[in-house]
């Protein structure tokens, strides 16, 4: 059976989603205003035919009658030629061509109708106005001329009337559809404008937390990356640029993770290296002042205190060595320090004790080599041979929580402030010349990491502290 492929969110470009935004909430708005300008366009044409058809038939209206009456009763008495009846028979077929061109322009029934009845008495016209010149009595003429043409025109006149107060009442009729349509638009278009609105918002809303929860993931991302997190989880964003700007992000992340994990590896080698230079150069010194102590042991009779000098000798070179290792037990430190301390002793009788309390249940913990026994040889140097009288080395350690705390105090000379201050500053900084209390606090913070490290405190004529705090776990390193 075939597994289920996830659907993939699909991906635009900001611009692109921009672009499809404005076009959505347009276009709409649009298409309705260009069918509100059709609409204005169809009812101004109609208004504007109505109008001049109105103009056309009141004009028509105001001397038809008088004029086409005045001729024809010059044409009855004599007044004229029966042959100038082609020029009045002109104005009626005038008449006619101004009815056709009003029906070109009419749309409504009744209006229409009245116009098929003015054709009609046009053509009724023509015929009277041609039977009365047929006529050669003047009395009949006058009789035929009452009876017949001046009904005739009246019948025109008032036909005409009720065209034009039909024309009027359908242009009220256009009038008031047309308002009312425009409303019914209008009203659409803020319905539509609402809708629009609202997905306009809708859609902005879901445009910006496109942009704003993305961002927001990779400024936390960033921060973590600043504080040292680099594992760094992809953001998913559907927005290309914003996809691509993430994609940078956590490329630079991983570069740089495996910068510094190449720094901290080399930083490592140099530490590894700077012991065993240390080693090399300390121990020919250390060892040619405790051989010499042995040969005036020795030739002072003092072969057992020379024997048991001996033994310590080979324990401290034995643990120093510690099969290449720079990681052990906190047992072999602890001898380490301890067979230091005892040739040590040996040399410095009259001006040096030594304690050495750490509890046997944290012998199993793994500890970087010479964490102790430099701290040791400092308190000696430093701070009891540079007092009077006999002084004590005092190391102790305790378990706390996830820590161990080793602390090397003495009763020797102790410092300044101001020297004090300067050795705080070069455990701080990693600043230091030659092999001291920096070198193992820079060592511990290389294998530990923050919350682990050295503190010391000191008072001159009274003595100096120094405390270790080390984790209980360390990867061994071969």
């Amino acid at each position: 059976m075939r597994g289920v492929v996830p659907k993939v969110k699909k991906q635009m470009g900001l611009k692109k989603k921009m672009n499809r935004l404005l076009f959505s909430t347009m276009i709409p708005m649009a298409c309705l205003l260009v069918i509100l300008l059709l609409i204005f366009w169809q009812y101004a044409g109609q208004y504007n035919k109505l109008s001049e058809n109105l103009a056309v038939s009141s004009k028509f209206n105001l001397s038809f009658k008088d004029e086409l009456d005045l001729e024809m009763y010059y044409l009855a008495i004599g007044s004229k030629e029966a042959s100038e009846l082609d020029d009045v028979l002109g104005q009626v077929e005038d008449a006619q061509n101004i009815m056709e061109k009003l029906r070109q322009n009419t749309y409504h029934a009744s209006g229409v109708k009245c116009l098929n009845s003015l054709d009609a008495y046009l053509d009724n016209l023509k015929k009277r106005m041609v039977q009365l010149m047929e006529i050669k009595e003047y009395d009949r003429r006058m009789e035929f001329m009452d009876s017949n043409i001046r009904i005739i025109t009246g019948l025109i006149m008032q036909e005409m009337q009720n065209y034009i107060y039909n024309e009027s009442m359908y242009l009220v009729q256009v009038e008031t559809s047309l308002t009312h349509r425009v409303k019914i638009l209008i009203s659409g278009m803020a319905v539509l404008l609402l809708a629009t609105l609202g997905i306009l918002m809708r859609r902005s809303f879901r445009l910006t937390g496109g942009i704003i929860r993305p961002v927001t993931e990779m400024l936390d991302k960033v921060k973590k990356v600043g504080r040292g997190n680099f594992d760094v989880l992809p953001v998913s964003a559907e927005i290309v640029e914003i996809e691509e700007l993430d994609q940078g992000i956590n490329k630079m992340a991983h570069r740089i993770s495996g910068l510094l994990e190449n720094v901290r590896q080399e930083k490592e080698m140099q530490h590894l290296t700077e012991l065993q230079l240390i080693q090399a150069q300390v121990n020919p010194h250390f060892l040619y002042n405790t051989l010499d102590t042995i040969v005036w042991l020795i030739e002072g009779g003092m072969t057992d205190d020379a024997v048991e000098m001996i033994s310590s000798l080979s324990i401290f070179f034995r643990t120093s060595l510690s099969k290449g290792n720079d990681i052990i037990p906190l047992s072999e430190e602890k001898r380490h320090t301890l067979s230091y301390l005892e040739i040590q002793q040996f040399r410095y009788r009259d001006i040096l004790e030594f304690e050495l309390s750490i509890p046997k249940e944290l012998d199993g913990i793994q500890v970087p080599k010479l964490s102790i026994q430099p701290l040791a040889e400092n308190a000696l140097y430093h701070g009891i041979k540079n007092r009077r009288g006999k002084g004590k080395i005092t190391i102790t350690g305790r378990e706390e929580a996830d820590a161990i705390v080793l602390t090397v105090s003495d009763n020797g000379q102790g410092m300044t402030p101001e020297r004090l201050h300067e050795v705080q500053e070069a455990i701080r900084t990693g600043e230091r010349a030659g092999f001291g209390l920096a070198a193992v606090a820079e060592r511990i913070a290389l294998y530990y990491g923050p919350g682990y490290g050295m503190t010391i405190s000191s008072k001159e004529g009274e003595g100096t502290t120094v405390e270790l705090r080390l984790g209980k776990n360390i990867q061994p390193k071969s």
